[in-house]
């Protein structure tokens, strides 16, 4: 019966050497993949108008969203002394339809359109407005989950 017990514990022990670092660098892999949070994140329902106000932490802000196909989506936040502001949108649907539209400045001025990553500079502070919807030229109407960062820099 020793016998058994040694080469036993050792496979055993094989077994599990060799499987735990797969969980650590799929556990790191998710938290790095924005794609995989959104998969695991709820989404935010948008207000009736479509208006979500980003709270920006150190500059930074994400948010997760599920859009309507057809839905005009704003993301609005405040600059804050901050003068260049970089966005990105993430979806799990390599064919989202979806881009930045437009950019409403402060001072009820307009900019657009940009893709799915958005680099700016702005002059002054104040309430930042982005507009997110479908590339009307060139796909189909989208709806579903997405995920939308912003970076503000000075």
């Amino acid at each position: 019966m020793d016998k058994l017990i040694i080469p036993a514990l050792a496979i055993c022990l094989s077994l599990y050497a060799c499987s735990a670092p797969a969980k650590k660098d799929s556990m790191e892999t998710s938290i790095n993949n924005p794609i995989k949070k959104i998969e695991s994140s709820p989404a935010m329902i948008p207000s009736g108008n479509g208006i979500i106000r980003l709270n920006i932490v150190n500059g930074k802000g994400d948010v997760m969203i599920q859009k309507k196909k057809n839905q005009t989506i704003h993301i609005e936040f405040e600059s804050k002394g901050y003068k260049n502001i970089t966005a990105q949108l993430f979806s799990t649907d390599s064919l989202a339809n979806i881009r930045f539209s437009q950019i409403t400045l402060p001072n009820k001025g307009m900019d657009g359109p940009f893709g799915q990553n958005l680099s700016y500079s702005i002059s002054s502070d104040g309430i930042y407005k982005l507009s997110i919807h479908e590339n009307m030229m060139a796909g189909n109407l989208w709806g579903g989950i997405m995920e939308v960062k912003v970076s503000l820099s000075k």
